[in-house]
């Protein structure tokens, strides 16, 4: 039984080329082992929840009929397996019943494995946007990834990451919506802003009523319409707004007559670590 090297043990190498990765990944002359199904456990890093009945009965009705097209990825753990790419084939596999199932084994260490995992699903758009924003916060969380870091990686800019990522601030209530679909990224993003209470009666008035983006943001607009002496001016909107785009994390302004206080929003120490970082860079330029 043969292995083939990863795609390098740090994540500097990871990081330094993702498609590259990818292609090497992809790329092997080793003929496809066949191991046994029940020595596989699952990626406890797999970003992807939920996983349709329909979708696996169908691929497993296409598996017994053309047979395995693709192999899945492991690694070995011991006597054991853990699976890295193709969950849905495994799953499959285990509905019609068979005994092995063909995999490429490679190489790779625990940050490696969680790391591939993750990114292969975001690459291959099968997550929804709230598990994509979990699997891109894990990312920054346990393996001290930046926004720009993760947005390399994954191809994608760096924007698209930072708009995900806030996806983590909604209530609970939104996650679990956006998470089965009922929602879109759009109706999530609107309510972002509004209170937890508030987030929930008008997602919740969305699903009732099939309400769009644009409606949903004409409620919170009309809702918002009553003049506030804390109202920003146009100016400090644009700052805040420019300091969020450079630093990737949200900043509030509350300015007044005697001064004002910035506010900087982080999730956990690593993204602080992050900001600080970036300030730093600005200082010496």
């Amino acid at each position: 039984m043969t292995k083939r090297k990863a795609l390098g043990s740090g994540l500097d190498s990871l990081l330094s080329s993702s498609r590259g990765h990818q292609q090497k990944t992809n790329k092997t002359n080793d003929t496809p082992n066949h191991i046994l199904v029940h020595k596989i456990e699952r990626n406890r890093h797999q970003p992807r929840k939920i996983f349709r009945e329909d979708e696996i009965q169908q691929l497993a009705d296409s598996i017994n009929e053309n047979g395995q097209i693709a192999p899945i990825v492991v690694r070995q753990i011991g006597d054991r397996y853990e699976l890295i790419v193709g969950e849905r084939r495994w799953r499959a596999t285990q509905l019609l019943k068979k005994e092995t199932i063909s995999a490429t084994i490679i190489e790779a260490d625990d940050k490696t494995s969680a790391v591939l995992s993750i990114v292969e699903n975001v690459q291959r758009e099968d997550l929804n946007s709230m598990e994509e924003a979990e699997s891109l916060q894990r990312l920054i969380e346990e393996f001290n990834m930046s926004h720009e870091d993760v947005a390399s990686y994954i191809c994608k800019s760096r924007a698209h990451v930072t708009n995900l990522i806030r996806l983590n601030d909604l209530c609970n209530y939104v996650k679990d919506q956006l998470r089965l679909d009922k929602i879109s990224m759009g109706h999530a993003r609107a309510v972002l802003t509004l209170p937890a209470d508030e987030q929930t009666r008008v997602i919740k008035s969305c699903i009732s009523r099939s309400l769009s983006v644009r409606a949903i943001e004409k409620i919170i607009s009309s809702d918002t319409k009553k003049p506030k002496s804390t109202s920003k001016d146009q100016d400090t909107v644009i700052i805040e707004r420019q300091l969020t785009e450079l630093l990737g994390a949200k900043i509030t302004i509350n300015h007044s007559r005697r001064g004002g206080v910035v506010n900087i929003k982080y999730s956990s120490t690593s993204e602080l670590e992050g900001i600080i970082d970036k300030i730093r860079k600005i200082e010496r330029n």
